[in-house]
Protein backbone atom coordinates (compact mmCIF):
# COMPACT_ATOMS: atom_id res chain seq x y z
CA UNK A 1 0.00 0.00 0.00
CA UNK A 2 1.41 3.19 -1.32
CA UNK A 3 2.21 5.53 1.57
CA UNK A 4 0.08 8.51 1.08
CA UNK A 5 -2.84 5.73 1.30
CA UNK A 6 -2.19 5.26 4.49
CA UNK A 7 -2.04 8.47 5.47
CA UNK A 8 -5.28 9.51 3.72
CA UNK A 9 -6.56 6.42 5.33
CA UNK A 10 -5.70 7.67 8.53
CA UNK A 11 -6.93 11.34 8.07
CA UNK A 12 -10.43 9.89 7.16
CA UNK A 13 -10.74 7.92 10.46
CA UNK A 14 -9.43 11.11 12.51
CA UNK A 15 -12.52 12.89 10.57
CA UNK A 16 -14.79 10.46 11.01
CA UNK A 17 -13.94 8.42 14.44
CA UNK A 18 -14.99 5.19 15.18
CA UNK A 19 -17.40 5.31 12.16
CA UNK A 20 -14.12 4.61 9.62
CA UNK A 21 -12.94 1.17 8.58
CA UNK A 22 -9.58 -0.56 7.81
CA UNK A 23 -10.47 -0.63 4.10
CA UNK A 24 -6.99 -0.53 2.36
CA UNK A 25 -4.62 -1.32 5.31
CA UNK A 26 -1.73 -3.80 4.67
CA UNK A 27 -1.56 -6.59 7.74
CA UNK A 28 0.51 -8.78 8.61
CA UNK A 29 0.57 -11.65 11.01
CA UNK A 30 2.96 -14.41 12.26
CA UNK A 31 2.67 -17.66 10.61
CA UNK A 32 4.09 -19.56 13.63
CA UNK A 33 1.99 -18.08 16.29
CA UNK A 34 -1.38 -19.45 18.05
CA UNK A 35 -4.40 -17.12 18.59
CA UNK A 36 -3.01 -16.51 22.10
CA UNK A 37 0.72 -16.16 21.16
CA UNK A 38 2.11 -12.90 22.07
CA UNK A 39 4.63 -12.52 19.09
CA UNK A 40 7.83 -10.07 17.94
CA UNK A 41 7.91 -8.56 15.02
CA UNK A 42 11.05 -6.56 13.30
CA UNK A 43 12.32 -4.30 10.26
CA UNK A 44 15.89 -3.47 9.28
CA UNK A 45 17.06 -0.71 7.34
CA UNK A 46 19.61 1.74 6.33
CA UNK A 47 20.50 5.02 5.86
CA UNK A 48 23.30 6.38 5.32
CA UNK A 49 22.22 10.35 6.71
CA UNK A 50 19.40 9.81 9.62
CA UNK A 51 16.65 12.10 8.69
CA UNK A 52 15.87 15.25 11.14
CA UNK A 53 11.84 14.02 11.37
CA UNK A 54 10.45 10.28 10.87
CA UNK A 55 7.38 9.21 12.45
CA UNK A 56 5.81 5.59 12.52
CA UNK A 57 2.23 5.19 11.96
CA UNK A 58 1.15 2.00 13.44
CA UNK A 59 -2.54 -0.14 13.39
CA UNK A 60 -3.60 -2.59 15.60
CA UNK A 61 -6.70 -4.15 17.53
CA UNK A 62 -4.65 -5.77 20.26
CA UNK A 63 -1.60 -3.74 22.23
CA UNK A 64 1.85 -3.63 21.82
CA UNK A 65 5.36 -2.12 22.54
CA UNK A 66 7.22 -0.26 19.74
CA UNK A 67 11.10 -0.19 19.56
CA UNK A 68 13.45 1.85 17.02
CA UNK A 69 17.10 0.18 17.88
CA UNK A 70 15.88 -1.15 21.24
CA UNK A 71 14.43 2.08 22.78
CA UNK A 72 10.92 1.81 23.64
CA UNK A 73 9.31 4.41 21.70
CA UNK A 74 6.12 3.97 23.28
CA UNK A 75 6.89 4.84 27.20
CA UNK A 76 3.29 4.64 27.69
CA UNK A 77 2.34 0.78 29.03
CA UNK A 78 -0.90 -1.21 27.86
CA UNK A 79 -0.77 1.06 24.62
CA UNK A 80 -2.29 1.96 22.25
CA UNK A 81 -4.95 3.70 24.94
CA UNK A 82 -6.85 3.46 27.90
CA UNK A 83 -9.63 2.63 25.50
CA UNK A 84 -11.93 -0.63 26.39
CA UNK A 85 -10.94 -3.69 24.75
CA UNK A 86 -12.59 -4.50 21.61
CA UNK A 87 -12.68 -4.82 17.42
CA UNK A 88 -11.80 -1.38 16.93
CA UNK A 89 -8.35 -0.64 15.33
CA UNK A 90 -6.53 1.84 16.68
CA UNK A 91 -4.09 3.72 15.06
CA UNK A 92 -1.31 6.18 16.45
CA UNK A 93 1.62 7.81 15.06
CA UNK A 94 4.82 8.57 17.32
CA UNK A 95 8.24 10.89 16.04
CA UNK A 96 11.09 8.66 16.06
CA UNK A 97 13.19 10.89 13.96
CA UNK A 98 15.53 11.16 17.37
CA UNK A 99 16.32 7.05 17.81
CA UNK A 100 17.85 6.47 14.25
CA UNK A 101 21.14 6.80 13.07
CA UNK A 102 23.46 6.58 10.33
CA UNK A 103 24.28 2.25 8.85
CA UNK A 104 21.91 0.02 9.86
CA UNK A 105 18.37 0.43 12.13
CA UNK A 106 16.08 -1.53 13.54
CA UNK A 107 12.12 -0.92 14.02
CA UNK A 108 10.31 -3.78 16.23
CA UNK A 109 7.48 -4.36 17.97
CA UNK A 110 6.32 -6.38 20.65
CA UNK A 111 2.44 -7.26 19.99
CA UNK A 112 -0.10 -8.96 22.29
CA UNK A 113 -3.58 -10.03 21.08
CA UNK A 114 -7.12 -8.97 22.69
CA UNK A 115 -8.80 -11.42 20.68
CA UNK A 116 -7.89 -13.92 17.82
CA UNK A 117 -7.12 -12.16 14.86
CA UNK A 118 -5.08 -12.35 11.38
CA UNK A 119 -4.99 -8.36 11.98
CA UNK A 120 -1.74 -8.03 13.77
CA UNK A 121 -0.19 -5.62 12.42
CA UNK A 122 -0.36 -2.79 10.03
CA UNK A 123 2.65 -0.30 10.08
CA UNK A 124 4.51 2.32 7.98
CA UNK A 125 7.49 4.24 8.56
CA UNK A 126 7.79 7.86 7.08
CA UNK A 127 10.34 10.56 6.85
CA UNK A 128 11.03 13.35 4.46
CA UNK A 129 14.23 14.17 2.56
CA UNK A 130 14.66 17.20 4.82
CA UNK A 131 18.43 17.04 6.42
CA UNK A 132 18.75 13.45 5.48
CA UNK A 133 17.65 10.57 3.15
CA UNK A 134 14.14 9.62 3.05
CA UNK A 135 12.18 6.47 4.05
CA UNK A 136 9.81 4.85 3.12
CA UNK A 137 8.50 1.38 5.06
CA UNK A 138 5.39 -0.61 5.31
CA UNK A 139 4.21 -3.75 6.61
CA UNK A 140 5.01 -6.50 4.06
CA UNK A 141 6.52 -9.87 3.84
CA UNK A 142 9.93 -8.62 4.51
CA UNK A 143 9.19 -7.96 8.25
CA UNK A 144 10.63 -11.00 10.23
CA UNK A 145 8.65 -12.73 13.23
CA UNK A 146 8.42 -15.05 15.74
CA UNK A 147 6.20 -16.31 18.67
CA UNK A 148 7.48 -14.08 21.48
CA UNK A 149 7.70 -17.01 24.39
CA UNK A 150 4.74 -15.46 26.15
CA UNK A 151 0.92 -15.73 26.02
CA UNK A 152 -2.22 -13.23 26.71
CA UNK A 153 -5.34 -15.77 27.72
CA UNK A 154 -7.82 -15.19 25.76
CA UNK A 155 -11.23 -16.75 24.95
CA UNK A 156 -9.67 -19.15 22.54
CA UNK A 157 -8.30 -23.51 22.73
CA UNK A 158 -5.04 -24.45 22.96
CA UNK A 159 -3.12 -21.49 25.05
CA UNK A 160 -0.30 -21.99 26.73
CA UNK A 161 -2.11 -21.02 30.41
CA UNK A 162 -5.87 -20.90 31.04
CA UNK A 163 -6.71 -18.00 33.13
CA UNK A 164 -7.72 -19.24 36.51
CA UNK A 165 -11.31 -17.84 38.00
CA UNK A 166 -10.53 -15.10 40.52
CA UNK A 167 -8.50 -13.48 37.33
CA UNK A 168 -10.38 -14.63 34.23
CA UNK A 169 -9.60 -11.04 32.43
CA UNK A 170 -6.00 -10.68 32.88
CA UNK A 171 -4.10 -13.46 33.11
CA UNK A 172 -0.71 -14.11 31.13
CA UNK A 173 2.04 -16.82 30.47
CA UNK A 174 5.68 -15.75 30.39
CA UNK A 175 8.21 -18.83 29.82
CA UNK A 176 11.88 -17.07 30.22
CA UNK A 177 13.30 -20.34 28.45
CA UNK A 178 12.02 -18.71 25.53
CA UNK A 179 13.59 -15.02 25.83
CA UNK A 180 15.90 -13.51 23.69
CA UNK A 181 18.08 -10.57 25.19
CA UNK A 182 18.79 -7.86 22.24
CA UNK A 183 15.66 -9.12 20.02
CA UNK A 184 14.53 -6.01 19.04
CA UNK A 185 18.24 -4.27 18.11
CA UNK A 186 20.33 -4.42 14.94
CA UNK A 187 22.88 -7.34 14.66
CA UNK A 188 20.86 -9.79 16.73
CA UNK A 189 20.39 -13.03 15.57
CA UNK A 190 18.03 -13.98 13.48
CA UNK A 191 18.18 -17.44 12.35
CA UNK A 192 15.23 -19.13 13.19
CA UNK A 193 13.29 -16.25 12.46
CA UNK A 194 10.37 -16.44 9.77
CA UNK A 195 8.91 -13.66 7.39
CA UNK A 196 5.58 -12.59 8.13
CA UNK A 197 2.48 -13.64 6.22
CA UNK A 198 0.93 -11.05 4.32
CA UNK A 199 -2.71 -10.85 5.17
CA UNK A 200 -5.57 -10.66 2.44
CA UNK A 201 -9.62 -11.13 2.01
CA UNK A 202 -9.74 -9.78 5.67
CA UNK A 203 -13.72 -8.14 6.53
CA UNK A 204 -13.07 -4.45 7.52
CA UNK A 205 -13.37 -3.28 11.07
CA UNK A 206 -13.94 0.11 12.91
CA UNK A 207 -11.24 2.21 12.71
CA UNK A 208 -10.04 5.18 15.04
CA UNK A 209 -6.98 7.56 15.23
CA UNK A 210 -5.69 8.00 18.97
CA UNK A 211 -4.48 11.88 18.77
CA UNK A 212 -3.07 14.00 21.71
CA UNK A 213 -4.72 14.68 23.79
CA UNK A 214 -5.61 10.85 24.99
CA UNK A 215 -6.16 8.75 27.84
CA UNK A 216 -3.22 6.53 28.48
CA UNK A 217 -1.65 4.57 31.14
CA UNK A 218 1.72 4.62 33.28
CA UNK A 219 3.45 3.77 36.18
CA UNK A 220 2.48 5.88 38.85
CA UNK A 221 4.39 4.13 41.85
CA UNK A 222 6.16 0.85 42.90
CA UNK A 223 6.32 -0.09 46.55
CA UNK A 224 7.41 -2.83 48.55
CA UNK A 225 4.85 -5.22 50.68
CA UNK A 226 3.92 -4.62 54.23
CA UNK A 227 4.48 -7.62 56.20
CA UNK A 228 4.28 -11.73 54.48
CA UNK A 229 2.05 -14.72 55.56
CA UNK A 230 4.44 -17.82 55.04
CA UNK A 231 2.74 -20.87 53.87
CA UNK A 232 5.87 -22.58 52.69
CA UNK A 233 5.19 -22.88 48.74
CA UNK A 234 3.15 -20.86 48.58
CA UNK A 235 3.80 -17.14 49.72
CA UNK A 236 1.10 -14.53 50.30
CA UNK A 237 2.55 -10.39 50.41
CA UNK A 238 0.84 -7.88 51.85
CA UNK A 239 0.89 -4.24 50.06
CA UNK A 240 -0.99 -2.50 52.82
CA UNK A 241 -3.58 -0.72 50.04
CA UNK A 242 -4.91 -1.69 47.11
CA UNK A 243 -2.78 -0.94 43.38
CA UNK A 244 -4.20 -1.83 39.93
CA UNK A 245 -1.08 -3.19 38.08
CA UNK A 246 1.05 -5.99 37.91
CA UNK A 247 3.26 -7.87 40.85
CA UNK A 248 7.82 -7.96 39.92
CA UNK A 249 9.22 -10.68 41.16
CA UNK A 250 13.11 -10.52 41.08
CA UNK A 251 13.73 -14.73 41.73
CA UNK A 252 17.24 -16.71 42.20
CA UNK A 253 18.07 -20.26 42.61
CA UNK A 254 15.08 -21.25 40.83
CA UNK A 255 15.20 -24.39 38.55
CA UNK A 256 14.74 -24.31 35.16
CA UNK A 257 11.69 -25.17 34.45
CA UNK A 258 10.11 -23.95 37.42
CA UNK A 259 6.47 -22.66 37.17
CA UNK A 260 5.29 -19.89 39.80
CA UNK A 261 1.62 -18.07 39.51
CA UNK A 262 1.25 -15.04 40.64
CA UNK A 263 -1.92 -13.05 40.58
CA UNK A 264 -2.82 -14.46 36.92
CA UNK A 265 0.82 -14.75 35.38
CA UNK A 266 1.89 -17.61 35.12
CA UNK A 267 5.54 -17.66 35.05
CA UNK A 268 8.19 -20.45 34.22
CA UNK A 269 11.63 -19.78 35.15
CA UNK A 270 15.19 -20.05 33.38
CA UNK A 271 16.88 -20.57 36.33
CA UNK A 272 18.94 -17.48 35.11
CA UNK A 273 20.30 -15.10 38.43
CA UNK A 274 17.72 -12.41 39.45
CA UNK A 275 15.84 -13.37 36.27
CA UNK A 276 12.36 -11.66 36.98
CA UNK A 277 8.60 -12.68 36.75
CA UNK A 278 6.39 -9.77 35.81
CA UNK A 279 3.36 -9.32 33.23
CA UNK A 280 3.35 -6.84 30.03
CA UNK A 281 0.38 -6.40 28.72
CA UNK A 282 -2.60 -7.35 31.47
CA UNK A 283 -3.12 -5.99 34.53
CA UNK A 284 -4.96 -7.38 38.03
CA UNK A 285 -6.35 -4.98 40.81
CA UNK A 286 -5.16 -6.50 44.45
CA UNK A 287 -3.51 -5.27 48.14
CA UNK A 288 -1.73 -8.84 47.83
CA UNK A 289 0.24 -10.94 45.65
CA UNK A 290 -0.37 -14.83 46.12
CA UNK A 291 2.87 -16.11 44.87
CA UNK A 292 3.06 -20.13 44.25
CA UNK A 293 5.68 -22.86 43.34
CA UNK A 294 6.57 -25.80 43.27
CA UNK A 295 7.32 -27.87 46.68
CA UNK A 296 11.23 -26.57 46.98
CA UNK A 297 9.85 -22.99 46.39
CA UNK A 298 10.19 -20.81 49.31
CA UNK A 299 10.86 -17.16 50.41
CA UNK A 300 14.85 -17.83 50.20
CA UNK A 301 14.05 -17.43 46.76
CA UNK A 302 12.61 -13.89 46.58
CA UNK A 303 15.42 -11.49 46.32
CA UNK A 304 12.18 -8.55 46.32
CA UNK A 305 8.41 -8.38 45.76
CA UNK A 306 6.89 -4.60 44.19
CA UNK A 307 3.80 -4.01 43.80
CA UNK A 308 3.77 -1.37 40.28
CA UNK A 309 0.34 0.57 40.47
CA UNK A 310 -0.93 1.88 36.83
CA UNK A 311 -2.45 5.14 36.59
CA UNK A 312 -4.41 6.66 33.67
CA UNK A 313 -3.46 10.04 32.84
CA UNK A 314 -4.06 12.49 29.92
CA UNK A 315 -1.05 11.93 27.03
CA UNK A 316 -0.32 15.39 25.13
CA UNK A 317 2.12 14.75 22.81
CA UNK A 318 3.98 12.74 19.57
CA UNK A 319 6.94 12.87 21.65
CA UNK A 320 7.28 10.19 24.63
Amino acid sequence: MPMRTFIAIATLAAALGAAAQDWGLRWIACPGAGPCSQVWFRRAFTVARPPLSARVTIASAGRYELFVNGYNVTTDVLAPSAGPPGDTIRVMTYEVGRFLRPDTNVVAVWYSPLAPTRKQLSLSLCAPARGGDAIALHADGAWLCRPAGAETALPCPGGMAQPSPYFQLSAETVDDNLSLPGWNLPGAPVVGWLHAAEQYGLPPQPLAVVQPPYAARRIASIRSYTFLDDHGSTLVYHFGRRFDGWVRLTLRGMHRGDTLRVNGLTYICSGRTDEQACRRFTSAASSIAVVSGPEHFSRENVMSVEAIDIETYTHRSLLY
